[in-house]
């Protein structure tokens, strides 16, 4: 049995880890262009043809201040990928002194599919 992790919106992978957009990202997602992510015409915010959205200690553009994405359904394909409940989004956690998200029990592996896009 697979199990889904709810995510408390803490904001933490989008103000602490390396968030970055590709070319698609930003084909996508245009406002990815115009916000000048960290000031994105210094070729030092230019890794491996990817703009650098944030890092630790520089928030993503995108984050509102109830943590949540300005461009979710849009955002970069990293973003898709973090997963809740991740050896990542716990070590940042525990880091932070937030405990542990809760576990859900899926039932199966569609239901686990659905929960997880919902949260």
């Amino acid at each position: 049995m697979n199990t889904v992790h709810v995510c408390d919106c803490c904001g933490l992978c989008c103000q602490q880890l390396l968030v970055e957009a590709n070319a698609l990202d930003i084909l996508r997602e245009p406002r990815i262009a115009s916000t000048r992510p960290l000031g994105r015409h210094d070729p030092a915010m230019i890794l491996d043809a990817c703009w650098i959205l944030a890092g630790p200690g520089r928030p993503c553009p995108f984050l509102s201040p109830e943590h949540r994405c300005r461009i979710y359904p849009t955002r970069p394909d990293l973003c898709v990928n973090f997963a809740t409940g991740s050896t990542q989004c716990r070590k940042l956690r525990e880091q932070h002194g937030l405990p542990a998200l809760e576990a859900h029990p899926a039932t199966d592996d569609v239901l686990g599919e659905i929960l997880a896009a919902l949260m």
